[in-house]
């Protein structure tokens, strides 16, 4: 891609609704998180170029990050697991999607950094979804488990890896038509999480639901559910 076709797809993204401020690409073609940051943008469903932003992404996977710089790595973890995502969306399930959560995983591991929106506990979620899909459901479960087992004990209260991990178990029970038990491991799963005092009445009517269909109770919970990027989580 040429500084003049970048130049031109900020403008695009610029005169978007989504009217994001030019300094945010500072630095042009030459500087990475300015091609991160347009990727994003070309990939959502609004702008819809998802090949343009796979291009970008792909430009962004071996730069170096300062591991000093928590907004550096974080910036960096982000577009890898856009990459992933958006890899899934466009060829469907396959192990390059696999291998960029992977990359996704070990760099935000790779610091004690509590990063402002990248949690831990979803890019692992991202991996075992892309596990279950490629049929290594087996070893997702024992990854998930090892999971929790590592986490359950912790004195923290919200704690990121014990909500998408219990998320999994209940989606995999939901599927097999175990309703009870996926009930029991959604409730495990919000435990892990901060609900505000607005959300729990629609909480106690998702979990009250009577019938045996566990994809439908689990759809009305995830619904009833606060949005994960705007809680606190302590891990």
């Amino acid at each position: 891609m040429t500084q003049e076709e970048f130049h031109k797809l900020v403008h695009l993204v610029i005169d978007s609704p989504a009217k994001p401020p030019e300094t945010l690409f500072i630095g042009g073609m030459d500087n990475w998180h300015a091609r991160a940051r347009l990727a994003h943008f070309l990939a959502m469903p609004t702008i819809n170029k998802p090949e343009t932003a796979l291009e970008l992404f792909h430009s962004v996977v071996d730069v170096d990050v300062d591991e000093e710089n928590a907004e550096d790595v974080e910036e960096k973890v982000f577009a890898l697991q856009r990459l992933s995502s958006l890899t899934k969306e466009v060829e469907g399930p396959n192990e390059k999607a696999l291998d960029y959560i992977n990359k996704a995983i070990e760099l935000a591991e790779s610091t004690d950094f509590l990063y402002k929106y990248i949690l831990r506990g979803e890019l692992w979620g991202d991996r075992w979804n892309l596990m279950h899909a490629l049929e290594l459901t087996k070893d997702a479960e024992e990854e998930v488990d090892e999971r929790i087992e590592a986490y359950k004990d912790i004195p923290i209260e919200h704690n990121s890896y014990l909500y998408y991990g219990y998320r999994f178990k209940a989606q995999l029970a939901a599927e097999r038509g175990v309703t009870l038990v996926a009930k029991d491991y959604m409730h495990m799963a919000i435990h892990s999480m901060e609900i505000p005092a607005e959300y729990q009445e629609g909480l106690d009517k998702a979990f009250a639901a009577t019938h045996d269909n566990a994809s439908w109770i689990l759809r009305d919970v995830d619904l009833a559910t606060p949005n994960p990027d705007n809680l606190h989580w302590d891990i």
